[in-house]
């Protein structure tokens, strides 16, 4: 979307509502929250993004796309589409052009480090108004903040979720396994481009698996990962179905494929094998038993990898038939461990609470959580299902994000502002009112509002990260990361 105008990337009634603001209006403050979670399970919002977020659009987009092109170039865009969705009586084009001649987005922006887990009701970003003229730009980019920092912030607490749930049971039942192998991210395909990068760079704050490569250069673009150098973004030499049923079309049987791929083709390299193009039972039961003097012999780990069916079912089976088969050890807290040539990734349906059953009927088998890694697709980045929940979707309102103002200056007075419908039994929609301050109680974060600038305390913990079209503050990925783990 690099492409398309900063200017337009707004809903229509941002280019109106300037237009009705007060005469002498000249700052306004605004603040993102997490309102209220959708999940029981859930009480805490993993926040991350903003600086990927103000790297590309309060930053490099902006002035591309507007800064640095034609002022006229630039003025008779916006006109060409305000007309036709409004018409040239409904806004006031001055306003922008007033913009241009300025050279820089006037906007302030304070946050908490990325990597928090936040409570439901504190805002994780204020947003200001640095020059008195430009008040209304504050609110100009509500919708272009919210619907990038919504995602991010999803998706990292998704994963974080995830890795919560693999740190139990690896903590249970491996001999000091890394739980940041666990699972792996295979979600680039089902999100479309920008979204798939952006939830495989947030699973890999909890993870260091991922299928997604262009998440690696975002996050060492945006947040100096150094993936390389880190291990960061690790993936697997793997089989799709195209390269199966390719060779099964030429009368080559799935045992002779795999002999070959063993001796030959991936001889010193560990890989997976999808393994259910044909008959998976026949290749667990029939074929791996022929193979077992190769397996045995080849330099890496075989993993078949089932990509169909009953998830629960075929995970516990195959891992007791692997384990039947090719045998394996008891580690010291008396969990089996399958022989390390051979293992079991499933990257079909890997849902929270399936991969939960999984490891606790595992578990209950004698097997330690290890056994079985999981590819987690893009289902589990658009929704979470639990017992606790059932299936609840992840849109803006799963965590209630919402950008409200709540402080502003006319004609040099400062106000509070608040909204307070009286029609919202729930509370949902009430904002907080004037300037916040946000502390730490323990593991939580707190907001205390009310205050206006001059009773503002100094130990608040949003901080200018953002001012004037240039960064204030950075922080990188291992940082965001120890953080998040910290706070788990």
């Amino acid at each position: 979307m690099n492409n398309i105008s900063f200017m337009l990337m707004a809903d229509t009634y941002k280019n109106t509502n300037p237009d009705a603001m007060p005469k002498g209006l000249t700052r306004l403050v605004s603040y993102i929250t997490p309102r209220k979670s959708m999940f029981k399970i859930i009480d805490k919002v993993v926040f991350f993004g903003l600086q990927g977020f103000i790297q590309e659009f309060l930053i490099d987009l902006v002035n591309e796309t507007f800064f640095k092109r034609d002022k006229e170039e630039v003025l008779a865009e916006y006109k060409s589409y305000l007309d036709t969705q409004i018409g040239e009586q409904s806004y006031d084009l001055s306003r922008i052009a007033a913009l241009h001649d300025l050279g820089y987005l006037p906007i302030k922006m304070k946050a908490l480090p990325e990597g928090s887990l936040v409570n439901m009701g504190v805002p994780c970003i204020e947003l200001t108004n640095t020059h008195p003229d430009f008040a209304w730009v504050v609110q100009w980019i509500e919708c272009i903040a919210q619907s990038e920092l919504f995602g991010t912030c999803n998706w990292a607490t998704m994963a974080h979720e995830y890795r919560k749930l693999a740190n139990d049971f690896y903590e249970k039942t491996t001999d000091g396994a890394n739980p940041s192998m666990a699972m792996a991210d295979f979600g680039f395909r089902g999100l479309g481009v920008d979204n798939g990068i952006r939830a495989s760079s947030s699973w890999l704050l909890s993870f260091d698996k991922t299928s997604t490569i262009p998440a690696m250069q975002y996050i060492d673009k945006m947040y100096n990962a150094e993936c390389a150098k880190n291990h960061i973004g690790i993936g697997a030499v793997s089989l799709e179905h195209a390269t199966v049923c390719s060779n099964l079309a030429i009368c080559e049987t799935e045992e002779s494929l795999l002999r070959r791929l063993l001796t030959t083709v991936y001889k010193d390299t560990s890989f997976s094998y999808v393994s259910d193009s044909f008959d998976y039972w026949g290749l667990v039961n029939d074929t791996l038993p022929k193979l077992k003097k190769e397996i045995m012999e080849h330099n890496g780990k075989f993993l078949v990898r089932p990509d169909s069916g009953d998830i629960v079912e075929i995970s516990v089976k195959t891992v007791q038939k692997l384990y039947e088969i090719f045998g394996g050890t008891t580690n010291s807290k008396g969990y089996k461990e399958l022989n390390p040539k051979v293992g079991i990734i499933y990257g079909d349906g890997c849902q929270y609470y399936k991969i939960e059953e999984i490891w606790t009927k595992l578990e209950k088998l004698g097997f330690a959580a290890d056994t079985i890694l999981f590819g987690v697709g893009a289902f589990s980045f658009t929704a979470m299902c639990t017992p606790e929940d059932g299936m609840v979707c992840l849109t803006r309102d799963t965590f209630g994000f919402a950008m409200k103002s709540t402080d502003c200056v006319i004609n040099g007075k400062e106000y509070t502002i608040q909204k307070n419908p009286k029609t919202d039994q729930n509370h949902l929609k009430k904002s907080h009112k004037g300037l916040c301050c946000v502390t730490k109680d323990g593991d939580d974060y707190v907001c205390h509002d009310g205050y206006t600038s001059e009773t503002l305390p100094a130990d608040n913990l949003l901080i200018t990260v953002y001012r004037d079209g240039q960064f204030v503050r950075t922080t990188n990925f291992a940082e965001i990361r120890e953080r998040l783990n910290v706070n788990d």
